[in-house]
């Protein structure tokens, strides 16, 4: 029933778009936030004399459907196969897709052992996008925290926002920064991130250990060292980054600023079958600002998800592991 239901809103969401794009002429994404903002605001938002009556009729009746049969997870799985229509429909860069439910699963796994969060902490997403990691791992917390969302696309915030709203209430607090220029960065107990990669097109600030002194310095290289402003003393920092940032010429840098500024926890290579393109694939690093007593680095790589055995072994290696950082 819970799949009949998600399917349900989701083709409701997907005629409604269709529609608006026909008779406004707009890009799918922006019909999908104006209906999610008519969903918010139980009205259908008209401009001289647009959406035709017709279309106003067809998002109405998505506006009356009734929202609240389903749960805060429920709402997440039919708004994230809206918003993946959406990107297959704009054919929007590989930087802005959003994070697959699996990957936020297996971090908010691994948050829940070792972060020891408590109801009322706070969890900042540095590049939150259209909110989907962050939802998924509020959604698997055993707490309840204060969620924060940074990121300097004003469409991908806007579809956050509506979003946000429909699942969680509008609770979470979004700003709309260039994070790697914020000054006075708010503070969380846990910082996460699936990192864009590329080149930053600005010049970065002298302080950046991780800079290029010739030339564009990597975005993803920048973003994972301010990811210390925002992380409390005693926090910890889950960011998605390249499965081979650690190797070659670029990798010198990555290390010389962890062994001078913060603490290389954990390095755990995600499941190749998640990744279509090997040159793709990514990993989960995970530092801490406070180093501990702990120094042992743990590394490996997720094995197939279908491969159950394999992964329960996986698993109790990370479990060893935790047990023995919280000693």
């Amino acid at each position: 029933m819970t799949q009949e239901k998600i399917a349900q809103y989701f083709d409701a969401l997907t005629r409604a778009s269709q529609s608006l794009v026909k008779d406004t002429n707009i890009s799918y994404i922006d019909a999908l936030i104006e209906i999610l903002e008519d969903i918010n605001s139980h009205t259908v938002h008209r401009e001289f004399d647009k959406p035709s009556n017709d279309v106003v009729q067809i998002i109405q009746s998505t506006i009356d459907m009734n929202w609240s049969l389903l749960s805060p997870a429920e709402k997440r799985k039919a708004l994230q196969l809206a918003v993946l229509k959406a990107n297959r429909e704009d054919q929007i860069p590989s930087n802005y897709q959003i994070t697959p439910d699996g990957i936020g699963y297996l971090l908010a796994d691994f948050i829940n052992q070792t972060a020891g969060l408590r109801d009322g902490d706070t969890i900042i997403d540095m590049n939150v996008g259209s909110g989907n990691l962050l939802w998924t791992i509020n959604e698997m917390l055993d707490v309840s925290i204060k969620r924060v969302g940074i990121d300097n696309d004003e469409t991908q915030l806007a579809l956050a926002s509506a979003t946000d709203e429909i699942i969680n209430s509008d609770e979470t607090t979004l700003y709309k920064e260039d994070t790697i220029s914020v000054e006075d960065a708010p503070k969380a107990k846990v910082v996460i991130a699936d990192l864009p990669v590329g080149y930053y097109p600005l010049q970065p600030s002298d302080k950046f250990i991780t800079r290029n002194q010739n030339g564009y310095s990597f975005v993803h290289h920048l973003l994972i060292e301010k990811s210390l402003d925002f992380v409390t003393d005693d926090g910890w920092i889950y960011l998605l980054v390249p499965a081979n940032i650690l190797n070659g010429d670029e990798a010198k840098k990555i290390l010389q600023f962890v062994t001078s500024q913060a603490q290389l926890k954990a390095f755990l290579q995600l499941p190749n079958e998640f990744f279509q393109d090997p040159r793709a694939a990514k990993a989960i690093l995970v530092l801490k600002k406070q180093k501990s007593k702990n120094s042992e680095v743990l590394m490996g790589q997720y094995p197939s998800l279908k491969d159950l055995k394999s992964l329960q072994n996986f698993l109790q290696e990370i479990k060893a592991w935790v047990k023995l950082e919280n000693e």
